[in-house]
């Protein structure tokens, strides 16, 4: 059995580069990063953009969230190029595994220097 969730994330609007904090219905607070339950897979099937100007997100994804200062991949980029929105589906998704339910996934994003903007991320992950 799957379950599809989607996780949302923004900019803060008065810095230039930062972790998104991550939001969905099934959290009771936003978070840095989601952590991938042991032996399932996630699958991204789509991401939606929109913000106020140029912002890149870059997924990033770690097999161990656990330690002090985990090393992060990243896995995916996309780049809004000025105000608007975009929505990018697959029909192949991204498809990153738990074997030992230490792995996660975050966004990160940039923006140009001066420039601060609020800029959302929503992505749709199946759990299974």
């Amino acid at each position: 059995m799957s379950e599809l969730l989607v996780i949302r994330g923004e900019t803060d609007g008065t810095n230039v580069s930062g972790i998104a904090p991550l939001d969905s219905d099934l959290f009771q607070s936003t978070v840095d990063y989601f952590r991938i339950p042991k032996g399932t897979t996630a699958k991204i099937w789509f991401k939606k953009i929109s913000g106020e100007g140029e912002t890149l997100f870059t997924l990033q994804y770690t097999y161990d969230c656990t330690v002090d200062s985990p090393t992060w991949k990243n896995i995916q980029q996309e780049k809004l190029e000025s105000k608007g929105e975009i929505t990018i589906e697959k029909r192949r998704p991204e498809i990153l595994r738990a074997f030992t339910g230490k792995e996660a996934l975050r966004v990160i994003w940039t923006q140009p220097e001066n420039s601060p903007s609020k800029a959302y991320i929503e992505l749709g992950l199946e759990i299974e």
